[in-house]
């Protein structure tokens, strides 16, 4: 338990002082995450015989995230689709049976890629907000929002679980999860949220509906990843952080917050 502590308040630390700094160090940082995330999923998916095509996916990796440091959707998602197409071409040069590793590789880069170019896209995010914010840098806010909203949803759901858990949501990928669990931590996120938006000056309204949406995507992201863990038959994606696991236990709901947050927000500017 105290391995577990220390490494969450060095994580925190590093990643406020990161969020902080935002430009390209944050990008960087955020393109050493993506990199070792891959990884940690190619080594996942060896457990089930299925082998990746690691260095394509890496430079797909690299080329998506940089493009997202330049904080423009368009650039970033010509980036994805250029590099979805160039990996399909993959297709030329393998043989038959090597098509269910092509396909893994493509989602694996793509959970990866844009999970964590929303990230990055979050942190220069002065224009996903339409009516800004007095107390805060937006893209600060942006991040700050989605970890804050992230982490309560966590948080309140394993409190919420082990007082009230009776009801199994999903026993098959996670038999620790229940019903009251999901409860409580999108109970927990939606008012973190709120409480954040009023703190910062964001509009209640939008921070409410951002809060809902990601009280509702955080466990799925969680769930997913809890369900590759399940079908490779082991129980860390990696070692890395001490007490954690590693990169993917750490941001797999993050990976899905992020790019609904972007979507969201770039919807919410157009009303």
């Amino acid at each position: 338990m105290k391995v577990r502590i220390c490494t969450a308040i060095v994580g925190i630390i590093a990643v406020l002082v990161l969020v902080w700094l935002g430009s390209w160090p944050f990008t960087a940082a955020c393109v050493a995450a993506g990199i070792i995330s891959f990884r940690e999923y190619a080594r996942m998916m060896k457990e089930i015989d299925v082998h990746t095509f690691s260095k394509s996916a890496y430079a797909a990796i690299i080329i998506m995230l940089c493009a997202s440091g330049f904080y423009s959707i368009p650039v970033f998602f010509a980036a994805v689709c250029l590099c979805f197409i160039v990996m399909f071409m993959i297709c030329l040069r393998v043989q038959f049976q090597q098509m269910q590793d092509l396909f893994y590789t493509i989602l694996g880069t793509l959970y990866v890629g844009i999970g964590v170019g929303s990230l990055v896209l979050l942190r220069g995010g002065s224009h996903l907000i339409p009516s800004g914010v007095e107390k805060l840098d937006p893209g600060i806010f942006l991040i700050l929002f989605a970890l804050i909203g992230t982490w309560a949803s966590d948080s309140f759901a394993y409190f919420a679980g082990k007082k009230f858990g009776k009801t199994h949501m999903a026993p098959h990928i996670s038999p620790k999860k229940t019903l009251e669990g999901l409860i409580g931590g999108a109970a927990g996120a939606i008012i973190c949220c709120i409480l954040f938006s009023v703190y910062a000056g964001y509009p209640v309204i939008y921070g409410g509906i951002l809060g809902i949406v990601l009280s509702i995507v955080a466990p799925i992201g969680d769930l997913f990843e809890s369900y590759m863990k399940r079908v490779c038959g082991i129980k860390d994606s990696g070692n890395l952080l001490p007490g954690h696991g590693g990169m993917l236990d750490r941001f797999d709901s993050m990976y899905f917050v992020a790019p609904v947050m972007v979507s969201l927000l770039v919807l919410i500017h157009q009303l």
